[in-house]
């Protein structure tokens, strides 16, 4: 979630897990990584976190944050806090899928229906499960975030799935959208998004798949003016601690650091204003988007639902059963 360029990412990722990182975890304080540009929902978040933990110790503990990319992109961060160089990061559940391959059963095309949904299936049903598996990893799940939708961009209009036919999509390294994509006949190519912008401009790309927060952030608009709401996929990211950090807390810790994490559906109301604001202002950046009718949505529906099987198979460790039990938390959602 920033506009650091790629030379300036690169050159502070090194320097920081060169020199700095490797002792933060002997630190009484601890680090708090995330990747967030000014006056965005997710510097708000961190910055959030930080205060309550000094209110709720009354002072007694504190955290530095590194919320502008100073621990690297995520993956170096999602390796960093295993190691317990940083103590507590939001990491997507693309990247988490490293190490809990289930979780990018999670991105299956059409899984969720609302944002509603998304947030009780996951808090109320999958929490306990997805908390196990992180701790083998020597992570400790805090609480979610919900970093909504994600929906596609292009330099062509994108109404229905057969317009994405033979384009030259990206993706990020999430198989569920690469079988997505691919099946309805995208050329599906995948680069970081600090390439987006150039890869646009040289053709090597003609759109890709994004949320609404991070297609804003990036300036993608102008060089892909039109953004289609396809609400194919949720992107959902887990703040994790270091599992040997937290377990060498107090309990009076614990009962700071855990409570003092803010709340997923605030932080899900905060980007969705966010969001909301940005397609009301779209024009005014020059970006068409199309919100697909009820029968182009059944169409978009219908070929994510269809891959789902092959998502399942491509994904290792127990999909199987951990789709099923996604079933199961969607059914039990309905019910209530």
């Amino acid at each position: 979630m920033e506009r650091l360029t790629a030379a300036s990412l690169i050159f502070m990722s090194a320097l920081i897990v060169v020199s700095g990182l490797g002792r933060a975890g002997a630190q009484d304080v601890p680090i708090l990584a995330g990747v967030a540009a000014p006056n965005t929902p997710g510097e708000i978040y961190w910055q959030r976190y930080r205060d309550d933990i000094r209110a709720l110790s009354d002072g007694r503990l504190d955290a530095t944050l590194m919320i502008r990319g100073e621990a690297g992109p995520e993956e170096q961060q999602y390796t960093a806090v295993r190691r317990n160089r940083i103590q507590i990061a939001g990491i997507s559940t693309g990247t988490l899928s490293l190490a809990v391959p289930e979780l990018a059963v999670l991105r299956a095309p059409f899984l969720f229906e609302s944002m509603a949904e998304v947030s009780a299936v996951l808090d109320d049903h999958l929490r306990p499960v997805v908390s196990e598996k992180l701790a083998e990893h020597n992570l400790v799940l805090l609480t979610w975030m919900m970093d909504g939708w994600q929906d596609l961009y292009s330099i062509d209009p994108i109404r229905v799935p057969a317009d994405v036919r033979s384009r030259k999509l990206r993706v990020s390294i999430d198989s569920a959208s690469q079988l997505f994509l691919r099946a309805i006949g995208a050329d599906v190519i995948q680069i970081s998004l600090t390439d987006v912008i150039p890869g646009l401009q040289t053709g090597l790309i003609e759109g890709g798949e994004q949320s609404t927060q991070i297609f804003a952030l990036a300036g993608i608009a102008g060089t892909a003016p039109y953004l289609t709401l396809t609400h194919h996929a949720y992107s959902t990211a887990v703040v994790v601690a270091n599992k040997r950090w937290w377990d060498g807390l107090s309990d009076a810790d614990r009962a700071v650091y855990g409570p003092a994490a803010p709340d997923a559906n605030w932080y899900r109301g905060l980007v969705e204003d966010m969001n909301a604001a940005y397609i009301a202002r779209a024009a005014d950046v020059g970006l068409t988007v199309i919100t697909p009718t009820e029968d182009e949505r059944a169409a978009w529906r219908g070929a994510g639902l269809a891959v789902h099987d092959e998502v399942v198979s491509a994904t290792e460790g127990d999909a199987q059963a951990f789709y099923e039990a996604v079933l199961a938390a969607k059914a039990a959602v309905a019910a209530k």
